[in-house]
């Protein structure tokens, strides 16, 4: 199984342990933030991990940081990501069979290595065990929208039309759009402008007001209210912190074909 692991400077020597021991269990253990960014804030470090399992690059994180709370809240933000908090091996293991969960996070200085290896290996080796099954959109026909959405961030993105793009009824795309991403479309499309904008706020050579009609929101207030919903700091807190930051957000390009069911 690929695994990724974060960590901010608390969690560090228990992530470095963990990503050994997975390493051992035969498993691709990978440090999705590299080492210069430990000592950075819970938020950055969550998005990149996030980030890594919403574009497939893992299909498991693991997160031990501070600010266990507010992590999972933010990672719980992003469409894919299924973040719980757990402290016992039963929570740890019945929130993958049951609900799916796919980014396991404690909470540096309160769980110590041996719990946190039992915690690890439960959550690894469960499965997810839904007691129906559903599939979501056929993956060309998701690629073909998100490809879509992702070229026309600039200009509206009415849900009529991304059905009609999807070849569906309205009320069917949605569902199987939302089973597939984990978000409705607008909140996805919503999410997109989002990251693109944190993309935009990092290399901090771009005016928030540009930056905010080029993502498709009408006017700078609208832009930082939501920039502030979905990451919890304005665009300019954002941009200032981005700063000390040696590197942009960890984001490859979505590999739609394995993003199949909720």
């Amino acid at each position: 199984m690929r695994i990724g692991l974060g960590s901010d400077q608390i969690g560090l020597e228990c992530k470095e342990r963990l990503k050994a021991r997975f390493a051992g269990q035969g498993h691709s253990a990978e440090d999705v933030c590299p080492t210069d960014l430990c000592g950075s804030d819970y938020q950055s470090i969550t998005d990149q991990l996030s980030s890594a399992l919403y574009t497939s690059c893992v299909e498991r994180g693991v997160l031990i940081c501070s600010r266990a709370i507010g992590a999972s809240v933010m990672a719980n933000k992003h469409p894919g990501v299924r973040a719980a908090l757990c402290h016992d091996v039963h929570s740890a293991r019945q929130g993958v069979q049951d609900d799916g969960v796919n980014l396991l996070v404690m909470r540096a200085g309160v769980v110590a290595f041996d719990l946190a290896c039992e915690l690890a290996d439960a959550f690894v080796q469960a499965s997810y065990l839904p007691c129906e099954q559903e599939f979501g959109m056929p993956p060309r026909r998701l690629a073909r929208v998100v490809e879509y959405i992702r070229n026309h961030l600039d200009q509206p993105l009415a849900v009529s039309a991304l059905c009609r793009l999807a070849e569906m009824s309205q009320s069917h795309f949605s569902k199987l759009f939302k089973l597939s991403t984990g978000l409705a479309p607008h909140q996805f499309v919503l999410q997109e402008r989002i990251n693109r904008s944190k993309e935009l706020l990092r290399c901090g050579n771009t005016k928030i007001v540009e930056i905010a009609l080029g993502v498709g929101f009408e006017n700078q207030a609208h832009f930082t209210t939501v920039f502030g919903n979905f990451v919890g700091m304005t665009p300019r807190q954002f941009q200032r912190s981005s700063d000390h930051e040696t590197g942009g957000m960890f984001r490859p390009a979505l590999e739609v074909e394995v993003v199949q069911s909720c």
